[in-house]
């Protein structure tokens, strides 16, 4: 299919304070978004742990039914639609990734995507050697993705996008300083772009003398000369991809059947379960043929898994079954091709899939902004699903592997000191325009 079409202007669209490039809803129903933006996605299975989820829900409501099941005073009371209980009273944004041609992944189109190298923002500043350090193995981290996100009541986040950047030993990223992110930011007059959004087949705004003197300074390792030179490691670049952003829609409860065990299937058991009474004799018999009749991966996820079917989970005390229960159903509920998920309201939290292994989040893991003493407030998480597009070996030891990655930065996105480009590295060897915010890591679900 031909590449999405992509928007050449500095209207966005807001959400949540923050104004991201959306495009056009794809297989469902969403509000009205910029129609320059059109994507056409490929589906990609959830990873097995999905499978095992939906199986361990069956044996267990199995189990329930036939110790003749307990009372709902058993269990505390659940959101009607549990599937919705998590930040339904915010607006997501999901991450997708997309093949697109790489001259419009450049920096002057200020894209958001995974892989290749880095498209900074700030051209000149960026981080150094020191910063772009895994703390765990003390080797230089690859590059991972970049989300562009600008703020509506900051003038000098015009321009914003936040980097990530991860262990080169894939299998530590849940590892203290495994995974790093740096926020960086412009006015919307600043010396790097013009004040005007560029067009396809723009030529880059190019560096003065000056400005290009100051970014050799920084030895960027994916720089045009490291890159053709011998370098102690030359970075791993993972394929790129452009990340495309669509609002969060849930889909209804047939189309989540139909998305999993085929349409003529689930028209079947839907047919099969209308006549009989609930309760009834005819009703349990129906409802042993219907999950007998369904693929294995779809068995207990049906119209009553955020009622009958966590509860029964809750009943059995298995904590970390329901958090991966609910993990993988709200994926279902809105697309299980997603990668990413943002909001920046206050509030918002990420969907770990586990409870036992979430990280903890406190004033030590997720400290305030060190520059102007404000909270930091999550701001998006990346999905396991990312690695389906990473092209890595599952068996080698660099291998990327998580459960999610969840980014923290400053509440009020404050500003950097203000520069013409040309300026000298700082006095503790590190950049002034790119500041470091905090991740915390999910550890591999099968680790």
């Amino acid at each position: 299919p031909a590449p999405p079409s992509r928007a050449r202007s500095f209207t966005r669209t807001p959400l949540g304070g923050i104004t991201i490039p959306l495009a056009a809803p794809r297989a469902m129903s969403a509000p009205d978004v910029d129609d320059d933006y059109d994507a056409v996605h490929g589906v990609d299975r959830l990873p097995g742990d999905a499978e095992n989820a939906a199986r361990a829900m069956d044996e267990i409501v199995a189990d329930s039914d036939e110790d003749g099941g307990d009372t709902d005073e058993d269990v505390p009371d659940q959101p009607e639609d549990d599937y919705e209980s998590d930040g339904d009273d915010q607006e997501w944004a999901l991450g997708f990734c997309e093949r697109a041609p790489a001259e419009t992944l450049q920096r002057q189109f200020f894209p958001s995507k995974v892989g290749g190298r880095p498209a900074w923002l700030d051209p000149v500043d960026v981080p150094t050697a020191a910063q772009l350090k895994c703390l765990y193995t003390r080797e230089p981290l690859d590059f991972l993705l970049q989300v562009y996100a600008s703020v509506d009541d900051e003038p000098t986040a015009f321009h914003r996008a936040v980097f990530l950047f991860v262990s080169p030993h894939g299998g530590d990223l849940h590892r203290p300083g495994a995974v790093r992110a740096f926020r960086s930011q412009l006015p919307r007059i600043n010396p790097f772009y013009p004040d005007e959004p560029c067009e396809p087949g723009d030529p880059l705004q190019e560096l003065t003398d000056a400005q290009h003197a100051a970014y050799e300074l920084r030895h960027d390792r994916w720089s045009d000369d490291a890159l053709r030179g011998a370098i102690a490691r030359r970075p791993r670049m993972f394929p790129e991809r452009e990340l495309v952003v669509e609002r969060e829609e849930f889909l209804d409860d047939d189309d989540v059947t139909a998305s999993i065990a085929g349409a003529e299937n689930a028209a079947r058991v839907a047919a099969a379960m209308t006549p009989a009474e609930e309760g009834s004799d005819e009703w349990k018999e129906q409802m042993r043929r219907a999950r007998e009749s369904l693929p294995e991966a779809l068995r207990g996820v049906g119209d009553d898994v955020s009622e009958a079917e966590v509860r029964s989970l809750e009943r059995a005390q298995d904590k970390n079954q329901v958090q991966l229960s609910r993990f993988h159903l709200r994926l279902r509920r809105t697309d299980p091709t997603q990668v990413l998920r943002y909001c920046f309201d206050e509030g918002a939290e990420p969907l770990w899939p586990s409870v036992s292994d979430a990280p903890e989040r406190d004033e030590r893991t997720v400290p305030p902004c060190p520059r102007c003493g404000s909270p930091r407030r999550f701001e998006f998480q990346v999905l396991p699903t990312l690695v389906n597009h990473l092209d890595v070996d599952s068996e080698l030891n660099s291998a990327v592997d998580f459960g999610s990655i969840a980014v923290y930065t400053c509440a009020r996105s404050c500003a950097p000191p203000a520069h013409d480009g040309t300026r000298g590295v700082a006095a503790d060897g590190k950049s002034e325009a790119y500041a470091e915010e905090c991740v915390l890591v999910h550890p591999p679900l099968n680790a």
